[in-house]
């Protein structure tokens, strides 16, 4: 199998030059093996964060190879596995956002993109999200080594590299508390695929755009909603965003065929929630916990598009 490979130097360790406690190794390496698992996952499936057991093609494109380590040095030697041959299938689908992948790319190089990314305060998210930003995070476990360092370096290409401290991952955790809340919404659109075994589709937008769809399992029957593929559909349920506001998946909790009155549902919601005017402190808390879906209990009922505008105004 083709691989790539990486030094991973750790740097301002407490220990003798050239040791490293056994309990800092293994947070280390688990903490880029989750990096390198949530900014995969990210990339093919349009989550960071996956239920149940790793896919086969998950698990081939995280078998990394440790070298045996030199004596007297804390630089690991990793090889790892070629995207093209681990993840073939996922690769070859349309995705919306990997003009800067080959083939030859690594689960490794999705970690280092997305640190790279979350640095750049005017980013767009492409490579990030909650669960990504949280594995970057456990960097900081070793808490005996309050001055640690780790520098990837990749020795076959001229990107991958990221370079993580105390400093740079309180940088990550604030990014991670500015990404946008999922909201609750209603969108519609073409249905271009659903998939029976990971409940996920895609649908295309009215602008052009594509949204990653995740389906409830426990409230959607996938070989039901079959017919719709190919057609257009309406969608509710909750959309996650991107670091700079755009939409990236709806979780979705019904789906049905396209109406007439559903041109109502063909715009992307804004970020945020507009400042309400006018309203006591208690009042603003209030609107901005409000949830659409609480509109549509009998949804899709019978209601007209007048009635239900009145009451999202």
């Amino acid at each position: 199998m083709n691989t790539r490979r990486y030094q991973f130097r750790l740097s301002g360790l407490r220990e003798n030059k050239g040791w490293i406690k056994v309990t800092t190794l293994q947070c280390s390496l688990n903490a880029l093996v989750k990096t390198a698992e949530c900014a995969t996952r990210l990339m093919f499936t349009g989550e960071g964060s996956g239920r149940g057991p790793r896919p086969r093609w998950l698990n081939a494109a995280l078998d990394f190879t440790l070298k045996e380590e030199k004596l007297g040095s804390t630089t690991l030697e990793i090889e790892a596995p070629q995207l093209g041959e681990t993840a073939y299938t996922q690769f070859a689908q349309q995705n919306f956002w990997r003009e800067q992948l080959t083939w030859q790319d690594t689960a490794v190089d999705l970690a280092a993109l997305s640190v790279q990314e979350a640095l750049e305060a005017t980013s767009s998210g492409d490579y990030f999200d909650r669960a990504v930003l949280s594995a970057i995070l456990k960097f900081r476990q070793p808490t005996g080594n309050a001055d640690i360092s780790y520098h990837l370096i990749p020795q076959e290409s001229d990107y991958g590299e990221f370079t993580l401290n105390a400093s740079v991952c309180n940088r990550i955790e604030e990014r991670l508390k500015s990404l946008p809340p999922p909201r609750a919404f209603i969108i519609s659109g073409w249905l271009e695929e659903i998939k029976h075994d990971s409940s996920r589709f895609f649908l295309d937008l009215s602008d052009g755009r594509k949204m990653f769809g995740r389906l409830q399992s426990d409230q959607l029957d996938v070989e039901a909603l079959r017919p719709l593929w190919g057609k257009r559909a309406t969608v509710q349920g909750m959309i996650h965003f991107k670091a700079n506001g755009q939409p990236r998946l709806i979780e979705a909790h019904r789906l049905r065929p396209y109406q007439d009155r559903d041109a109502l549902f063909e715009e992307l919601p804004p970020t945020e929630m507009p400042r309400s005017r006018g309203l006591t402190p208690k009042q603003e808390k209030q609107a901005r916990s409000f949830n659409v879906l609480s509109l549509c209990g009998t949804w899709p009922g019978n209601e007209p598009v007048e009635e239900l505008l009145a009451q999202l105004d």
